[in-house]
Parts: C-alpha cells; structure tokens; sequence
C-alpha cells in the first residue's frame, strides 16, 4: 500500500489550526451571571444583565452559574467561575477594605475599583439605590422646618425609630443626629410605613424597600449627602470576559434601570416567577 508522506510545515499547520478550533469552541460559552440566592432583586438584576446581552448577540446565563455572597461571587470572578453579578457599591466596599472611607459619588467608586482583585472591575452604576433612608411624616418635617437629614437634629428628641430586620450599628450610627429613641423592629416595610406615617416615630428602610412598599402617603424619605454609605447597583465583571460591545450593553441598561423598577421586579420575583421571564418583560418595555 501506497502511503502518503505529509510534509512536517503542513502537519504544524493543521496542528494550529485544531488549538485555534478548541480554543474557539472553549470562548464560545455563554457569559455566567451569577447572584446572592437569598435575594430576589439581586436575582433579578442578574438576569436582566443575562437578557439584555443575549439579545445583543452575547450569549449569557444564569442557569449553572454562582450564587453566594458578594465575598464568594468575588472569588468565584477571581478564578473565572463566573463572569458578572450584580453588586452595591457599598457593600463592596466594606467588603473590600478594612477601612472604608468615601460615602458616595465618584469617591465611592474610586475606592471600590481600586480594592477589587485583580482582574475584576465595576461597571457604570445603574439608576438604582439601595442606601438606607430616613422615613418621616410630612406633617412632622414642615412643623419642624426639616430638609435633609442634616436638619434631623431639630426633631423632639426620643422618637421611636422603626426598622425591619437588624440594619446593623453603622446604619443606625448614621442616624444618631436625630436623637432617636429605642428601635423598634415590625415584620415588613409596610408596618414601617403604617408607624411613621402617625408621626410619633421615625423609620428606616433601604431604598429598594421603600420604592416596593407602595403608596407612602405624607410619609417622605429624607435627601442625604453623607452617611449612610451610598448603595448604588453596578455589575462587577471578569476584566477579560466582557467585550466592548458587552462593555457597551451594559452600559444602556444602567441608564434605563431605576429603583422603582427593580423593585416591581424583584416584587415579581418573590412571588415564584421566572427572573429571565421577569428580566425580558422589563427590557421588551424598557425598548430593548
């Protein structure tokens, strides 16, 4: 039998050819954006964030990827198991660093940016907040010409302040101007507002919980522009996973996502639908 020799430049050409296939084969996965489990708006956000770059052409999941903490999706970027998840900035901060110190704004991204591993970085903010906020009655605030929550020290000292859950020491230290009286805790950020909304207390509730809680009535948040420690939505990516196109994606629906709009998702969420179907009902509205 007749048997070909195969000079050894083509078998070197072949050779590059098949790694150039594998490695093709290997970057064609789709993007993993993982979340905390435990929260329905993270859960959400993640898969808008899933959604959108599907539909851009950049394939992307939810389903197999990381679910945890902010500290073990960290670690999960840092060694490729997942590609994005969505994230506070403040949280990450505390997270990230020993001594945080910005409060907000572009200081507060700075820092985070500058304590992440290597490898992984922030995206552009979205338009939804998750910074603790002050609750007062209207009628309270005008009779004691009450602005900001720097103006809080001009309330009768004493008054109750009502939580949800434990919002930890700092949250509460960020409050201490308004000379509260003893915490107390109520079973779901309705009963804050029902509280407060007597003006004989004042509340606390993170922002999501706030634009998900319904009519407010007179009850009105208070504008801060120090502590409590911003907590601003941003997808934290793997430096090498995102394209600029995907760069470019993500960019859009921080300019079109807000608070309120998160919330109602994570309020759809956490009654036992789909987030993908939730995350593509939003994007179809948003003009995706």
């Amino acid at each position: 039998m007749l048997k070909l020799r195969i000079p050894a430049a083509i078998l070197a050409i072949l050779a590059a050819l098949a790694t150039l296939t594998a490695c093709g084969d290997d970057t064609a996965r789709p993007l993993l954006i993982g979340s905390s489990s435990s929260s329905p708006a993270m859960r959400a956000a993640a898969a808008v964030y899933a959604v959108s770059l599907t539909r851009a052409g950049i394939p992307a999941t939810t389903d197999g990827a990381p679910t945890g903490s902010d500290a073990q999706l960290l670690d999960d970027a840092g060694t490729g198991r997942v590609d994005l998840f969505p994230a506070f900035t403040g949280d990450l901060l505390t997270q990230l660093s020993s001594k945080p110190e910005a409060m907000g704004g572009e200081d507060l991204l700075t820092e985070v940016a500058r304590a992440l591993p290597q490898g992984v970085s922030i995206g552009d903010p979205t338009g939804v907040s998750n910074r603790p906020q002050l609750l007062i009655a209207a009628g309270l605030r005008d009779r004691h010409d009450v602005a900001t929550l720097d103006d809080c020290g001009r309330l009768p000292a004493g008054l109750p302040l009502v939580v949800t859950g434990d919002p930890g020491p700092q949250t509460l230290a960020a409050f201490a101007g308004c000379r509260p009286g003893p915490v107390e805790t109520v079973a779901d950020p309705r009963a804050v507002i029902a509280r407060v909304s007597s003006g004989q207390a004042l509340g606390v509730l993170p922002a999501l919980d706030t634009a998900g809680a319904g009519d407010l009535g007179d009850v009105q948040a208070l504008k801060s522009t120090g502590a409590p420690r911003a907590q601003d939505l941003v997808p934290v990516y793997r430096s090498a996973a995102l394209s600029k196109s995907g760069l470019k994606q993500l960019g859009r629906i921080a300019g079109e996502l807000t608070t309120g709009d998160l919330a109602k998702l994570a309020a759809r969420v956490r009654a036992g639908e789909d987030p993908r179907v939730v995350a593509a009902d939003w994007l179809s509205g948003a003009g995706d």
